[in-house]
């Protein structure tokens, strides 16, 4: 079976572990074939979904719940929950102070389209008692996002922290200074990058759900156990990156993201927090427009 796989961005660090999945043989294992597809952001990995683009993807989970209450369908699963803790976060260079929610208001912040930390800030502001739109928004390409953070042109960048911080690496900038405002930090702890099927695309084999879960889980703990697995399987497919730079986005999302607190199994809590900020986050987006209740929603979505 082909599987044409959506990524949250680039091949980068941040999602080797995949490309180890392939190279290592473990979609074969299971009589899978995948080619992947570069992607740009998280958020539109369930657009590439729905639009035809791609069969399976490493997408944000509050993305496809968004979908699921503007059209009342599950059209998408979200698999296997690859950061245990979220890195959604603003990014800025500091003066010495740390940044605080209370600067947002009255202040210029920028990054790309589509960015997910950008979706969330505004329920974030709310939550802490701030007004959710007291600021304003430059929509702008990675590399002008670098470039204004660089310069100290805006107060700060929604943004993944890895990809900000080694995108700024990567195009030269010094990133000693830089440092992050974590939304989980700040009372609103989501989750965010997973595994994610069209159900069309899983309804065609039996237990392809399980095959694709046991594949990520693997390369996943792979990587963690050698992280040259995954900077050799980003050189194959872009030897002109940094294999230094490569193998410390690794690194930081591993031990900061994904497994800081752990070998830790990487599922979904149903029934907990992080699962009810997600959907706060999802009803909050949508708003008037939801054509179904979020009652219910997690369990019609994620599987373990």
């Amino acid at each position: 079976m082909e599987l044409r796989f959506k990524l949250n961005y680039l091949f980068q660090g941040q999602n080797s572990p995949f490309l180890h999945a392939v190279d290592a043989g473990y979609f074969g294992d299971h009589g899978l074939s995948c080619t992947f597809v570069e992607g740009f952001s998280s958020s539109l990995v369930t657009r590439a979904l729905v639009g035809g683009e791609a069969d399976i993807g490493y997408g944000d989970v509050s993305s496809v719940f968004e979908r699921a209450l503007r059209t009342g369908e599950t059209e998408i699963s979200c698999l296997v929950p690859i950061y245990d803790h979220t890195p959604c976060c603003l990014g800025y260079l500091s003066d010495g102070n740390r940044l605080t929610l209370a600067d947002i208001p009255g202040s210029t912040l920028c990054g790309p389209n589509g960015d997910t930390s950008a979706r969330l800030l505004p329920l974030l502001l709310k939550r802490n008692g701030l007004a959710p739109d007291s600021y304003t928004y430059l929509g702008v390409q990675p590399e002008e996002r670098d470039r204004l953070v660089a310069q100290r042109s805006v107060l700060a960048a929604t943004c993944f922290d890895a990809t900000l911080k080694f995108a700024m690496q990567m195009r030269g900038y010094d990133t000693s200074a830089l440092e992050f405002l974590y939304f989980a930090d700040n009372g609103l702890d989501t989750y965010s990058g997973a595994l994610v099927a069209l159900n069309s695309v899983l309804e065609t084999e039996p237990g392809l759900a399980g095959r694709l879960q046991a594949i990520t889980r693997q390369a996943w703990h792979d990587c963690r156990a050698n992280p040259q697995l995954g900077v050799e399987a980003v050189i194959r497919r872009s030897p002109d990156m940094d294999p230094e730079i490569v193998r410390n986005q690794l690194t930081w999302i591993l031990e900061r993201q994904v497994f800081p607190n752990g070998a830790l199994r990487m599922e979904f809590d149903l029934e907990g927090a992080k699962m009810a900020d997600t959907l706060e986050c999802a009803v909050f987006t949508v708003g008037g427009d939801a054509r179904r209740s979020a009652e219910g929603l997690a369990a019609a979505i994620c599987q373990n």
